[in-house]
């Protein structure tokens, strides 16, 4: 008789548990962010932190580690290859396969418009991307937007919106290709200068500028030591929510479901949240003093038409032909 309700009790207990969810395993995950407390991502980062953990009743228990505590966004990814780090919101970087340099491609978008429709999940940029992730063991989850980025110089640039003109402007680019081949596409004499570097190099003249930064982090970072801006929207700037691949294939479809319904969201309101940021920042540098210039729409088109003619050829070998030419098919 003891031995009867001693196993009805335990079969009791077990449906309670599982009903409950007292049986279930937390799944805890840390996640490094590379932006500043006060920064839209970061705050992101926490939203996505309630909100899994909310609609998880509790399953998933989510720590937030930002402004690179974990590392610069190089080591985090590696970290994240391995499984020794679960989730980052992070830039990419190209040491592991330099095809994630997609992410770079000047001109990949020109205007907002574009970056809801090319940055869509099933669009060609993020399906490709998100392959070349999944063979490095990460999966690519969706992204952060915080920008279309211009160049930010210390003298006006003459005939700026020529991109056959010659610039009278030594430009900083970072050391890549997609950056350094695009300027010198549009006339600049570029250096390449450490970013942590780069403040002081415009303050002593070792450049007269810098490419690739939105409005909001021109204005915050450099407003004091430069004169021009120019919004070339030829960079988008944005980072990406990855996960280690072999954790996400443990969790089950409806998890799954939940984190890319959550970071859609957050893909989204990242996106108007870009869009506004631009406009205000734009407002703000005018405040401070500096002259700010804008384009057309058709002045953008022949910029953006003019660098996937000149530029995008010239970086076939680095990104293969065939992401080339199915690239440039998205603009036909």
């Amino acid at each position: 008789m003891r031995k009867m309700v001693f196993g009805i009790l335990v079969v009791a207990l077990s449906v309670l548990f599982a009903v409950s969810g007292w049986a279930a395993e937390t799944v805890k995950i840390r996640m490094a962010g590379q932006s500043p407390m006060e920064h839209q991502a970061t705050k992101h980062q926490f939203e996505f932190k309630e909100a899994i953990e909310k609609q998880s009743g509790g399953r998933f228990e989510i720590k937030v580690y930002p402004a690179n505590q974990l590392g610069d966004y190089t080591q985090v990814y590696e970290e994240v290859m391995r499984g020794t780090l679960e989730m980052a919101l992070i830039n990419i970087p190209s040491q592991f396969d330099q095809r994630l340099e997609l992410t770079y491609v000047p001109y990949l978008v020109e205007n907002y418009d574009q970056v809801k429709t090319f940055f869509a999940p099933d669009g060609f940029i993020v399906k490709t991307l998100g392959s070349i992730h999944e063979k490095l063991g990460v999966k690519l989850l969706g992204f952060n937007i915080e920008g279309l980025g211009g160049f930010a110089t210390t003298v006006p640039v003459e005939n700026a919106a020529d991109p056959k003109a010659k610039k009278n402007v030594l430009l900083r680019v970072p050391p890549m290709d997609v950056f350094k081949l695009h300027a010198d596409d549009l006339g600049y004499t570029t250096i390449s200068v450490p970013y942590a570097e780069l403040y002081t190099a415009l303050q002593t003249g070792v450049a007269q500028g810098w490419s690739g930064g939105p409005p909001v982090l021109t204005y915050l970072s450099f407003r004091d030591v430069i004169k021009d801006y120019y919004q070339y929207n030829s960079h988008l700037e944005s980072e990406c929510w990855l996960i280690n691949k072999k954790l996400w294939d443990s969790f089950s479809p409806e998890d799954q479901k939940m984190f890319m319904d959550v970071i859609a969201e957050l893909q989204a309101k990242s996106t108007e949240i870009a869009q506004k940021d631009d406009t205000e920042y734009l407002d703000k540098m005018r405040e401070a003093g500096i002259a700010v210039n804008t384009f057309s729409n058709e002045e953008l088109a022949a910029l953006a038409d003019y660098t996937r003619e000149t530029t995008w050829p010239r970086l076939r070998d680095r990104l293969t032909p065939e992401i080339m030419d199915e690239l440039a098919k998205q603009y036909q």
